[in-house]
């Protein structure tokens, strides 16, 4: 009893269309790897108090940041509170890079300080579709094996 070619086997609509809804699971998660680099920066002058550098949109909706913050001042007192860290800073005619892990807080104490702030992060717009992917595999799977199942019946009772 000779089995059906890939041809013959794809008479069976169950196994067809599952075939075809894992191919476009698979093609449908790749998709979801595709990734779009987003940039944040700002500059300006601080004066004496409490500043929050950044944007609290862009530092919550994307991931991996990547931060540098460059300060300079002819002469301030100030601080870098990054979570529970309190790090003290005097500039007296010099600049300073600063790679925080978070989204920097600056308290000066006095003078005035000049600041360049970006940071780089990564966004992945169609991963909500792995979703989509994954009932997709699922159902795939099942039809797949239902339209085998039903081929292997057929070839057994000699109809194919």
């Amino acid at each position: 009893m000779p089995m059906g070619t890939f041809r013959d086997a794809m008479e069976y609509p169950l196994l067809k269309v599952g075939l075809i809804m894992l191919v476009l699971a698979l093609v449908i998660s790749a998709a979801g790897f595709y990734r779009v680099g987003k940039v944040y920066s700002s500059s300006g002058t601080l004066g004496e108090g409490m500043h929050y550098l950044g944007d609290d949109k862009f530092e919550t909706e994307y991931l991996y940041h990547n931060r540098t913050l460059i300060l300079s001042s002819s002469g301030a007192n100030l601080s870098l509170i990054q979570g529970t860290e309190m790090t003290n800073y005097t500039l007296v005619n010099r600049e300073i890079t600063l790679h925080p892990g978070e989204r920097p807080v600056i308290y000066v104490f006095n003078g005035s300080v000049n600041y360049t702030y970006s940071a780089t992060a990564v966004d992945y717009p169609y991963a909500i579709y792995s979703v989509v992917a994954f009932v997709l595999m699922l159902v795939g799977v099942v039809m797949a094996f239902m339209g085998y199942s039903q081929l292997l019946r057929d070839v057994k009772e000699g109809r194919r």
